[in-house]
């Protein structure tokens, strides 16, 4: 059976708007308190509390980043004292990425406006409808990794 969705929704959808629409008030948030990051650099900083001193290459993959990609977010991040690119014990060509106490700062403080708008938007969703939600996400990212 196929579902009948708003031409409109999904428009909205492709061109990113929903996307923006849930950015812009983190957006704002960040610059009321000064932070200067992207959230693609709070994804990197995220990965790094959860993992620390990984690759680049293992960074590409928590991320489902391309390197090029990785690599301008980690100079953006290492310009800002967030992260540091360390020599690998084993092997010199490799860099190891570790968060600085800096970055560890600029992660707790984003990391506690994002739970705040986390709160505010799941508000009114009982937890019934939030696993439907996340269920029928889950579904929708499976079948468009499936699309050649």
């Amino acid at each position: 059976m196929e579902a009948v969705v708003e031409y409109e929704t999904v428009l909205n959808i492709l061109s990113g708007r929903v996307g923006d629409k849930i950015k812009r008030p983190f957006y704002k948030a960040f610059a009321r308190e000064c932070i200067a990051i992207s959230s693609e650099q709070y994804a990197i900083l995220a990965c790094l509390v959860k993992q620390n001193m990984v690759t680049q290459q293992t960074l590409c993959g928590l991320t489902k980043k391309d390197k090029p990609n990785v690599t301008r977010l980690i100079d953006r991040l290492e310009n800002k004292s967030l992260v540091q690119r360390i020599a690998d014990a084993e092997d010199k060509r490799k860099k190891r990425i570790c968060i600085t106490e800096q970055g560890m700062l600029v992660y707790e403080k984003v990391n506690h406006i994002v739970s705040d708008m986390v709160s505010h938007a799941m508000k009114n969703i009982d937890e019934g409808q939030l696993v439907v939600f996340q269920d029928v996400l889950r579904h929708m990212m499976h079948n468009l990794s499936m699309v050649v």
